[in-house]
């Protein structure tokens, strides 16, 4: 039984940036998340994510610092061709620090050359993982992940599937599946009438019999702010911590 991912659409993996452009790629600007304890009772970090266009690319940043000192820093590069103005994801890296400053992690992946690594660093040693795979144009990352979902919720899509990149522990890319609630439903952490969907991989004849042995992951969206991401719940890394992440609103 291979190992499953719960932060391949992970942000800070998996905490990040929704806000999409009608036309399907990131509103330039800076968005802020705060994290919480699984409990939701203490903010534990924040994440800062900020958006670059020029021409038809994007360049999506995000620093994320934690109170006990460690920190993670994520960079994705994506195209966004016309006339789909559809993005496709070029690159990735995400970098996972300890409090010391010292290197923990850093997953990458290249989607045209299909090359993927992910490094772990114990007592100043490194362990490599590293593949190199066909990529389908639909994989996303990260931040990225959230990006295209929140596409297809503008576009009316009740229906999500895309393909996630994440590491677990080796690099992996799963198909993802989806689906958007009949009814809205009160998140005490965000304000509003808000649509939560819950996301695994879609293992297909597997999923009955790995389901019960799954993290669960969950996003927040709002209908009524142009169904912007608002917050989750998902593990920091694979088989990481669980922690819970919420927008700050920009008058905060």
């Amino acid at each position: 039984m291979r190992p499953i991912l719960l932060a391949a659409i992970s942000l800070v993996a998996f905490i990040a940036i929704s806000s999409l452009s009608g036309a399907g790629g990131f509103d330039a600007g800076v968005l802020q998340f705060k994290i919480l304890s699984p409990d939701g009772k203490a903010t534990i970090g924040y994440t800062r994510f900020t958006v670059l266009r020029k021409d038809s690319t994007e360049e999506v940043t995000g620093e994320t610092r934690y109170v006990d000192g460690e920190r993670d820093s994520e960079d994705e590069l994506l195209t966004v061709p016309a006339p789909a103005y559809t993005p496709r994801l070029e690159t990735y890296e995400h970098s996972f620090f300890n409090a010391d400053g010292s290197v923990s992690m850093v997953d990458t992946l290249d989607a045209k050359s299909g090359v993927a690594s992910c490094a772990s660093y114990t007592s100043g040693k490194m362990k490599l993982r590293k593949s190199q795979f066909e990529v389908p144009v639909d994989s996303f990352a990260g931040a990225s992940g959230l990006m295209m979902m929140v596409g297809s919720l503008r576009h009316g899509n009740h229906e999500i599937r895309f393909h996630a990149f994440a590491c677990a522990p080796g690099p992996e890319i799963f198909s993802v599946r989806a689906s958007l609630p009949v009814q809205a439903e009160r998140w005490p952490f965000y304000s509003g009438d808000l649509f939560r969907i819950d996301m695994r991989p879609d293992l297909g004849a597997l999923n009955l019999l790995i389901a019960p042995f799954l993290p669960t992951m969950e996003a927040w969206f709002s209908p009524g702010d142009n169904w912007n991401y608002v917050g989750g719940e998902f593990d920091r890394y694979f088989r990481g911590p669980h922690v819970l992440t919420v927008r700050v609103p920009p008058a905060d």
